[in-house]
């Protein structure tokens, strides 16, 4: 596993989000690529089409593993940055708020208020149990990748603890215990002029990361559905393949003794994988774009909170140091660490990113001696063993696999009386197979349009978690439906077809008739059940070809 501290680089910049992986429908499946992912396919002996994407989907596993590895660290260690903030400014509300208060009680009261020992109105909570639970809660973090609570580990802590906000309110509460004795009368400056402000950062502060963290949480679910996707898809195709190879021989019909096999076709699960991976890459493009947007919004929420609860604590120890002219000599430590705290933005900027980095490495190192042996299973074993060189290419369109040998835009009409013509795009494989697919009745096609340009009206837009998304209630993943329109309307096994053409006043015409055993309570009455399907293309002669090359496909088997 690459540690988040070998990919520095790759998060120095917002617009380099560990969110790359790429897959080009274009591109032939020999294509060059220039990524790191994909580099130049070497030549070699040629290798069967499974083969080739067996070495593919091990090559894109192990770089989509690392891609999204880093992203679950990167935002976890993004979640805890928040969550600390949201930490920080409820130290220094209940800071503050203990001070108004410890004003008017006097010193048992100021010790509780430097330990963070207050209740939510700001009360001194001197009960020993009590003030552990308060505690408790005020370092439980939400950070975790599951959402759940739980104790920040001591490494977070720490973390927590050196930077320079955390580091100075630590030392803030520690100057409020030792002048418990002398605070008096900065009660009505700080409940009139700081608290109503600081109060309303805070609030608005868990409104942004309560909103950041659904929409964040959202993407990575929307990644690893997507990955989850493209792992069924590859099992299905694999298992077709496997299948297909151990069928090679079809019983005829006249064999009605013996139980009849269904025919695969092993291109409908190929062009299955190929378009989930296709979805993946487009998943990836589009939440990396959603996720910069959410980098870059917390950025300016963190940069404008460090300010405003500087000028905060800035107000508030002068004002003590106003009324109380002999202070510690802490606070004026802890004045002049406020005003010399540089606050230009690209160093804050670099500030949060070092400690987000930080953080993931030591979530990193604490899930890892957490990890279990299961967690490592080899749940794929067909993926091993493979040539990592065989699988530096890009998978391309469905449409230029080997597997096809004619893609055309049609009308199709089905047997019944009343049944009307509707835009299709049939695929004839190499396995024998017609395979059937109606088009969207917005698209508007005609027969002889371009196969790719129906192709791509099979294919649903892609909706991906995003901030409007979010707000208008969009329940996500949304990609377990994607494929819906990529499924055969209609499959014919041209070993059991007959197919003619039409003359007369239906010239451009050709009919298909399958006939096949009957099955199911359909056997009482016949041995075999026919199917009829008549299609109509741009012309007698498109048509004439098409069903010649139908024909002879079948007499070669």
């Amino acid at each position: 596993m690459d540690s988040v501290e070998d990919e520095g680089e790759y998060y120095d910049h917002d617009d380099e989000l560990p969110t790359s992986i790429t897959a080009d429908l274009r591109m032939d499946p020999g294509a060059v690529d220039d990524t790191s992912f994909s580099p130049v396919l070497e030549a070699g002996p040629p290798a069967s089409s499974h083969d080739k994407l067996r070495a593919y989907e091990a090559k894109r596993r192990g770089a989509y593993e690392s891609k999204l590895m880093s992203s679950s660290l990167y935002w976890q260690a993004f979640r805890t940055l928040m969550h600390d903030s949201l930490l920080e400014t409820q130290k220094a509300e209940s800071l503050l708020r203990g001070w108004t208060h410890a004003s008017e009680t006097y010193g048992a009261a100021m010790r509780c208020v430097g330990a963070f020992s207050v209740d939510e109105r700001g009360a001194p909570v001197t009960d020993e149990r009590k003030r552990k639970k308060i505690l408790d809660q005020l370092y439980t973090t939400h950070g975790g990748s599951d959402g759940s609570s739980r104790a920040q580990s001591d490494a977070l802590l720490a973390i927590a603890e050196e930077e320079t906000c955390g580091s100075i309110i630590d030392r803030l509460s520690d100057s409020a215990m030792s002048i418990s004795e002398n605070y008096h009368g900065v009660a009505k400056f700080l409940s009139l002029d700081i608290l109503p402000e600081l109060s309303s950062l805070l609030n608005h502060l868990k409104s942004e990361i309560v909103f950041v963290e659904k929409l964040g949480d959202s993407i990575l679910k929307e990644l690893e559905s997507a990955e989850q996707v493209v792992c069924k898809s590859w099992d299905s195709y694999n298992s077709t393949v496997m299948a297909a190879a151990a069928n090679d021989e079809i019983p005829n019909l006249a064999d009605a003794e013996e139980e009849e096999k269904e025919p695969l076709d092993v291109w409908v699960a190929e062009m299955r994988y190929r378009m989930a991976v296709a979805f993946l890459s487009s998943v990836w493009e589009k939440c990396s774009t959603e996720l910069s947007k959410l980098f870059l919004s917390m950025k300016d929420t963190e940069c404008t909170r460090r300010s405003q609860l500087k000028d905060f604590m800035i107000k508030a120890t002068e004002m003590q140091d106003e009324l109380w002219q002999r202070l510690p000599s802490s606070i004026e430590t802890i004045q002049k660490e406020l005003n010399e705290w540089p606050m230009d933005r690209n160093r804050v900027e670099n500030d949060v990113q070092a400690s987000i980095r930080e953080r993931a490495q030591a979530i990193q190192i604490e899930e890892a001696e957490h990890k279990k042996p299961s967690d490592v299973a080899d749940t794929n074993p067909e993926l091993s063993s493979v040539n990592d060189r065989e699988g530096n290419f890009e998978l391309s369109s469905p449409l230029v696999s080997d597997l096809l040998r004619k893609a055309k835009v049609v009308e199709k009409r089905g047997a019944m009386m009343m049944s009307g013509w509707k835009s299709a795009l049939v695929i004839f494989t190499k396995d024998s197979f017609l395979q059937v697919f109606e088009l969207p009745a917005n698209c508007k096609l005609q027969p002889g349009s371009a196969p790719e340009v129906a192709f791509q009206n099979l294919i649903p837009p892609i909706v991906v978690p995003s901030m409007d998304g979010v707000k208008s209630g969009v329940k996500f993943p949304s990609s377990r439906y994607w494929f819906d329109n990529l499924v055969p309307a209609e499959s014919f096994s041209l070993r059991n077809c007959e197919v003619s053409l039409k003359e007369g006043k239906d010239r451009g015409q050709f009919e298909i008739v399958e006939t096949s055993t009957s099955s199911g309570a359909s056997k009482m009455f016949t041995n075999t059940t026919k199917r009829k399907l008549t299609f109509r293309t741009a012309g007698y002669e498109d048509a004439m070809n098409f069903v010649n090359t139908l024909n002879q496909s079948k007499a070669k088997k």
